[in-house]
């Protein structure tokens, strides 16, 4: 396959890769058999690889979906492979002027989100094509390097990361005390043990606080794991400091007893707790509940 007929493929997707765009790449791939499809894989690769020698990971990069107000910030990791994508899917001459500079990355607000779907359309069209399923790894994804594992225990790999969200603000002392008990677990020996035992090479938590039901889901995808959580930010109502400190704790807690579950990985550690983290008393849940009831008599009225 030749450049020329590589980014003529590339064109279908109409500068973007997401789900409405990579069925017609798949489509178009699978009529041209699974040599072919090889070939692609192959030249996709290489021109991921291509950019991953740029400095596009200290560059600050806004991505579509981001707040209108929040501050561009350098990708790592899974991100900054999704911007890979969404540059090579954008078109040759896109991919061209950012190998050549790589600050013109800043110029556009790039589609990431779904982006690793151009790796996808590859496998789907040689399973069309010879009716098994693509072995290996995805062009652009590496396997997991026998010294990974390794590299956790010894804290030379990063391997946990926390996103907090919320419809209205979370209480500074919860925000804080969230992170504070994630760096705590992040840097310890026993943790990174723990851990190591797992198939995927990180773990990534993302918490969403608003009003609508909770929900918990644990998946993994591309060698890291995924932990999303859906809170009701009521339970912030009535506490202190110390009692924030107690349930952003007891919160995690919970998280790493359900991803532990989910992974079929060993019992956890024990999550350490903020030193001003001090656990309601039974005073306090009957005063929270009694202002509970206050507010939604308030809210009935008409």
């Amino acid at each position: 396959m030749t450049e020329e007929e590589f980014w003529s493929l590339i064109d279908l997707l109409g500068g973007v890769a997401n789900q409405r765009t990579t069925p017609a790449l798949a489509e178009a791939l699978a009529r041209q058999g699974d040599v072919r499809v090889e070939e692609f894989a192959d030249m996709l690769a290489e021109n991921l690889q291509r950019l991953a020698s740029e400095p596009l990971s200290g560059i600050p990069v806004r991505d579509v979906n981001d707040p209108s107000d929040a501050p561009p910030v350098p990708l790592v990791g899974d991100a900054l492979i999704n911007l890979h994508f969404a540059i090579v899917a954008a078109g040759s001459s896109r991919f061209q002027q950012i190998r050549k500079n790589p600050d013109q990355v800043t110029d556009d607000a790039w589609d990431f989100s779904e982006s690793d779907g151009l790796a996808e359309a590859v496998s789907t069209a040689y399973e069309i094509t010879t009716g098994q399923p693509w072995l290996g790894p995805l062009p652009g994804f590496r396997k997991d390097e026998p010294e990974e594992s390794t590299a956790i225990v010894t804290g030379d790999f990063p391997w946990l990361n926390l996103a907090l969200h919320g419809e209205n603000d979370i209480p500074a002392a919860y925000f804080d005390a969230a992170g504070a008990v994630v760096d705590m677990v992040h840097d310890d020996p026993q943790w990174r043990t723990w851990w190591s035992r797992a198939e995927q090479r990180g773990l990534d938590i993302e918490i969403e606080y608003i009003s609508q039901a909770e929900r918990s889901r644990v998946t993994t995808r591309k060698g890291r794991a995924w932990a999303s959580f859906r809170r009701n930010g009521s339970r912030f109502r009535g506490l202190n400091e110390g009692g924030l400190a107690y349930l952003a704790a007891t919160d995690l807690e919970a998280i790493f007893t359900l991803v532990a579950t989910s992974l079929s990985l060993p019992t956890p550690p024990h999550v350490p707790r903020p030193a001003h983290a001090t656990p309601p008393t039974r005073r306090d849940d009957a005063a929270r509940a009694r202002l509970e009831e206050l507010r939604q008599r308030h809210r009935r009225r008409p």
